[in-house]
């Protein structure tokens, strides 16, 4: 089985945390990674070129490549103004395909970008395609009451029924798409995200802490993720200042770890969301309380997740919410919004607690639960075995690859091969 993936916006194996890669390159990443272990599986990813001196494509490994694809100018851009550079994308992704004698089997596209392009392909090569959203534009407005790409909600319905499956994340999600969209629930298929145990897991030691000058007294709260308005740090900001008012020892305690949104001294400092947020921080005199890290690498995330007290995931909305289960296979609690997948992974009072979406009263009050009622929270290990037995990229991987198997033997699709005058002939 050869795949054709689409990751038109972000190189899986970029670096993690800045504007447009996050969950979505981690997830990419891992499944591919697992997928490659079926018999005869090979994976091409598909990307935009962001580098004019860039090759190709270059071999991550013997069963996985990722392809460069020229689409727009050749150097990083904002994922809001990339939609005006898919037909080109997908006509060269088109002309690869053809020059290389590609012969894929299926096509698995990723986010509403990616998925155009998917159509595009499989239209002209008449191959099987299975759509990721990762996020919905119409979630993200209900969440947050801003429209997104004025082209995001029609192309994501046109995907919606041109696709052969849709792979979620979460039945909220699906019971969305086949409430806003009418398409059948048997056509959107859920699949969890998985936790990678051998990347996450506890090291009981704060010297990551110590030598920011934290002590062992604080209590460390710790964000991970994009910094855009959809993921509600900004409420964190508010329940720290109700804490400020309500309950000065603790607040005295508590520190709140900011990683994510870019490069520290580039990419934080022209995020409009983190100056917003830095300004809430400066009327309520927060400034002490808070520090951005910047992105940081993957293999170093343990470090923080297990220093930390708690994770906060604050999101508005939420499909899964990947850095949830990261850390609670590191061993430590965490308190979430009560969004798409994350209530579930909660167990209230065992692994941590959660909070109304967009409600910093409600986020203050389990701060202070948790802070109050820790002793009473499963031990670190108990908390890691339970997310690690109930998810598994493993599991991932071998859900996925059924579907793309029942696509590719149950359906009549017209298998192409590439003629010796190297033309592509639909047999």
């Amino acid at each position: 089985m050869k795949i054709c993936t689409i990751s038109f916006h972000s190189c899986p194996y970029s670096s993690l945390g800045g504007n447009g890669s996050g969950g979505m390159s981690v997830y990419l990443r891992e499944l591919t990674a697992r997928l490659v272990d079926f018999p005869d599986v090979n994976v091409d990813i598909l990307t935009r070129a962001q580098d004019a001196v860039c090759v190709e494509a270059k071999d991550i490994s013997p069963q996985i490549r990722v392809v460069q694809i020229k689409g727009g100018p050749a150097y990083p851009i904002d994922r809001k103004y990339l939609y005006e550079f898919i037909p080109e994308f997908s006509e060269n992704m088109e002309e690869y395909i053809h020059r290389k004698k590609e012969n894929y089997d299926i096509i698995h596209s990723h986010y509403w970008l990616s998925g155009l392009a998917g159509t595009y392909i499989k239209n002209k090569l008449g191959l099987p395609h299975v759509h990721t959203y990762h996020t919905l534009g119409f979630m993200k407005k209900r969440a947050q009451g801003q429209t997104e790409h004025k082209s995001r909600a029609n192309s994501e319905r046109q995907i919606a029924h041109s696709s052969d499956s849709i792979i979620s994340p979460s039945t909220d999600e699906k019971e969305s798409l086949v409430e806003e969209y009418g398409i059948l629930p048997s056509k959107v298929e859920v699949v969890y995200p998985g936790v990678n145990p051998r990347l996450f897991y506890p090291i009981n030691n704060r010297t990551i802490l110590n030598k920011r000058g934290y002590s062992q007294d604080n209590f460390v709260l710790l964000y991970v993720g994009r910094i855009e308005k959809v993921k509600g740090l900004i409420n964190v900001i508010e329940a720290l200042h109700i804490l400020q008012e309500k309950n000065l020892p603790l607040f005295e305690k508590t520190k709140l770890i900011v990683i994510g949104g870019g490069k520290k001294e580039e990419e934080l400092a022209e995020n409009m969301e983190v100056t917003r947020i830095k300004r809430e921080m400066k009327i309520h005199d927060l400034k002490d309380k808070v520090v951005f890290l910047g992105s940081i690498d993957q293999s170093h995330l343990r470090k923080y997740y297990s220093a930390a007290d708690a994770l906060v995931v604050p999101s508005l909305y939420e499909s899964f919410g990947l850095v949830t289960v990261e850390a609670l296979a590191c061993g430590t609690p965490v308190v979430v919004s009560q969004v798409g997948k994350m209530k579930s992974i909660v167990k209230e009072g065992k692994n941590g607690f959660s909070f109304r979406p967009d409600d910093p009263v409600s986020l203050y009050q389990n701060l202070e639960n948790l802070f109050k009622h820790r002793s009473q929270l499963w031990s670190r290990p108990s908390i890691r075995e339970d997310v690690v037995q109930r998810f598994s990229w493993d599991n991932t991987a071998e859900n996925t690859y059924q579907i793309f198997e029942g696509l590719i033997n149950g359906g009549l699709w017209p298998k192409t091969i590439f003629q010796s005058d190297g033309s592509p002939q639909p047999v």
